[in-house]
């Protein structure tokens, strides 16, 4: 879908901004070590995956996420169940993610402040990326140890959470709520999954 393809493609983005702020130090070097290290340090799809594996255990909030899209699903699975999911969900989209940082062109991307979440203890980063008209992005982050991890990407009012949520809710809902299903269908579409070619 368009918002999530948006979202892929801000993480590769040039990163630019005016004032200085920890959040926003944050993205600023997170998108400055994709590019540096994740795209134009690697030289295979492999590599790149083993970079964003790697990076997405670090950055994301992948509990709080999965916790989220699975909704009432996660309250009824238990510890094997909810490590299974997350184990398959990072997987494709790494994969997902890997696949859309080797279409890399050199889009730029402007980080231009932040703004308390209404959940506690959040931020909102906004940022867009230049264009005619640009996309305006909003990355949801909270504080963790020293840094940041991000919970969500709202791409022109759309947030990726949401979409995942309502995508395997409407999945699960067609089979029983059975979420060894999705898990195995997440893990058919990592298993199967084909890189594009550049053109």
């Amino acid at each position: 879908m368009r918002s999530i393809l948006c979202a892929l493609m801000l993480f590769c983005a040039t990163p630019s901004f005016a004032a200085a702020n920890p959040a926003i130090d944050f993205m600023n070097d997170l998108a400055q070590e994709v590019i540096e290290q994740g795209i134009q340090g690697t030289t295979s799809n492999e590599q790149r995956e083993d970079f964003i594996r790697e990076k997405f255990t670090k950055v994301l909030d992948l509990k709080s996420i999965g916790q989220f899209v699975l909704g009432t699903y996660w309250k009824k699975a238990d510890e094997v169940q909810r490590r299974a999911f997350l184990d398959a969900f990072t997987e494709l989209m790494t994969k997902t993610w890997s696949d859309r940082f080797g279409l890399y062109t050199g889009q730029q991307v402007v980080f231009s402040g932040t703004r308390n979440a209404q959940q506690k203890n959040q931020l909102y980063v906004d940022s867009s990326i230049a264009g005619n008209p640009p996309v305006e992005i909003i990355w949801r982050i909270r504080p963790k140890d020293k840094g940041y991890v991000i919970i969500d990407i709202v791409i022109e009012d759309v947030s990726m959470a949401m979409s995942y949520r309502s995508e395997y809710t409407t999945f699960l809902q067609q089979h029983q709520g059975n979420l060894q299903v999705l898990i195995d269908e997440l893990k058919n579409k990592a298993e199967n999954f084909k890189y594009s070619e550049k053109k």
